[in-house]
């Protein structure tokens, strides 16, 4: 009902220009995080609530010390000029104020702003009591003093009470009555106490509306900064699944990225026919097929610790002694190869066809590095790329063909038959080895 009044009666939008997410919260006190209702200010999660309390709470926190800081030295230097009992319980009270500003306990506990409000207010009213004559000895009646401090205490407040308008309204709503009350008691002429409430109603007012506004803007720069915050993590993301993260964070700092590599392993697998099993199934079923020779090679890559480089067509690259597996050279590329030409037994029996590789692997210098500034991607170039990929052309099926420094560099030789030579095309004659261990040698 009081949400309903707020819109029909008093004309209140129920957001910003920003979608509203949905939630189950309706009351008029809770709103999205990027959706602020007219009246009280408040984000509807919790956890993002408490997030921005502590964050707004924390960046306002030296301007309010510096502020009890000054009102520390007003009192000493009004206490030094003429000396009042009451000076000293209340310049005790605003340091323990100040102490307590350094505090965790600030930062997550909005009800210190209204203990601190009532507790100087209460101070100051006593205090007031305890004078005989307070006009005679500070030139102004009691009444007047007790509407100045109120008055003070909301001025204040609009300052003092960070990310805490809810408590604010209510610290005022208390405050309030109790000074109607007071002035009922007093035997004063009906005007005084109204031109009183009057003055003091202007400043509450004035008071109320700077911390709303400071409170809402301060929350839409918060949402705002949340939303860039979230997109920059969504980039990030996507660069780490894209780029090694080594070569991610040197793109971040806007370095060129351009690397050398004497001794690198480079891996090419190809599907046999693939052209005549491109035939055979529909185009979703071929994808589908794809799909998963792909995520079977990803599967083998990771437990060797080989680098994927991307796939073309049909074929699978990877190298091995990369940004992204400095540590592992040869022998981790063979033993790749030898796993990821078992696992293709899983595609022959998911879809009844005969899937075999060939594979290449050549070991040499390479150069890397990230080119462009769309569709970013680390690539390797040189002549052991080509070569590689011109020996998985003369592998046999479910066979591995790799070159000499390969072999030179391999563990256990003894996987592999004897050396042959062979022409390749661009590349010239070649020695390379074939691995025994698999079933097309």
């Amino acid at each position: 009902m009081f949400r309903f009044l707020a819109v029909k009666v008093l004309h209140l939008p129920l957001s910003n220009q920003f979608p509203q997410k949905k939630s189950s919260a309706v009351a008029l006190c809770f709103c999205s995080e990027e959706d602020h209702l007219a009246l009280i200010n408040r984000f509807a999660d919790q956890a993002i609530e408490d997030a921005y309390v502590a964050s707004e709470r924390a960046a306002r926190r030296p301007v309010i010390r510096s502020f009890f800081v000054v009102l520390i030295g007003a009192c000493i230097i009004f206490t030094l000029v003429k000396p009042m009992f009451f000076a000293a319980p209340l310049i005790a009270l605003l340091i323990i104020a100040f102490l307590l500003l350094r505090t965790d306990l600030y930062l997550t506990q909005r009800w210190v702003d209204p203990l601190t409000f009532f507790a100087f207010l209460a101070m100051a009213i006593l205090l007031l009591r305890a004078l005989d004559r307070p006009d005679a000895v500070m030139g102004t009646s009691f009444l007047d003093w007790v509407v100045i401090t109120i008055s003070f205490l909301f001025v204040a407040s609009a300052i003092g009470f960070v990310a805490n308008t809810r408590w604010f309204f209510m610290s005022a709503a208390i405050a309030m009555p109790a000074l109607l009350l007071l002035l009922g008691f007093q035997s004063q002429p009906l005007s005084l106490p109204v031109y009183l409430v009057a003055d003091v109603l202007v400043l509450l007012a004035f008071s109320l509306f700077t911390n709303w506004t400071l409170d809402k803007r301060a929350r839409e720069a918060f949402a705002a900064n949340r939303r860039v915050e979230e997109a920059r993590a969504k980039t990030e993301d996507l660069l780490f699944k894209v780029l090694p993260p080594s070569i991610a964070d040197r793109l971040k700092s806007g370095e060129p990225v351009a690397d050398s590599f004497t001794d690198l392993t480079v891996i090419f697998a190809d599907i046999v026919g693939f052209s005549k099993l491109a035939k055979q199934l529909a185009p979703a079923h071929l994808v589908q097929m794809l799909n998963r020779f792909f995520s079977l090679a990803d599967a083998a890559a990771e437990r060797h610790g080989v680098e994927k480089v991307k796939t073309i067509g049909d074929a699978y690259l990877a190298v091995s002694g990369g940004t992204a597996s400095a540590d592992h050279g040869a022998a981790e590329a063979v033993a790749f190869a030898r796993d990821l030409i078992a696992v293709m037994g899983k595609l022959e029996a998911e879809y009844g066809l005969p899937i075999q590789l060939r594979i290449g692997i050549h070991t040499g210098p390479v150069i890397g590095g990230v080119v462009g500034s769309s569709r970013l991607a680390y690539d390797y170039w040189g002549d052991t790329m080509n070569v590689a990929s011109r020996l998985e052309s003369v592998a046999k099926p479910d066979g591995v063909a790799a070159s000499s420094s390969t072999y030179l560099q391999c563990n256990d030789q003894s996987d592999f038959g004897g050396s042959e030579t062979v022409l390749l095309k661009d590349v010239g004659e070649i020695e390379i080895y074939r691995l025994q261990s698999c079933n097309g040698g």
